[in-house]
């Protein structure tokens, strides 16, 4: 996070994609709360920012969701594979390719 030349806070920012954003869509195995990361950046006004949530990997969710302190979070998610957004290439956590 940094200020710019306009007095504004600007934050760099990678992106995640939900099943359903990618080409090819929710599949049966994406489960509830997956994310894809992707090589995706921008800059972005921090104005911008919704909110913010936390991204863990699938076994450290599993166990996390069986607690009550965070069965009922809407911001935990867990990383279920990475997406290239301009090939549309999809692979699972476990570094397998997902063909279309």
């Amino acid at each position: 996070m940094w200020e710019s030349w306009g007095s504004n806070m600007v934050v760099k920012v990678k992106w995640f994609y939900h099943p359903e954003e990618t080409k090819l869509g929710k599949r049966q195995s994406d489960g509830k709360n997956a994310l894809y990361q992707s090589c995706h950046e921008d800059e972005n006004d921090v104005q911008t920012i919704s909110h913010k949530c936390q991204v863990v990997g699938r076994e450290h969710y599993e166990q996390m969701t069986r607690s009550k302190k965070y069965q009922d979070r809407q911001d935990l998610y867990y990383l279920a594979g990475t997406y290239d957004p301009t090939t549309g290439r999809l692979v699972t956590a476990e570094g397998v390719p997902v063909l279309c």
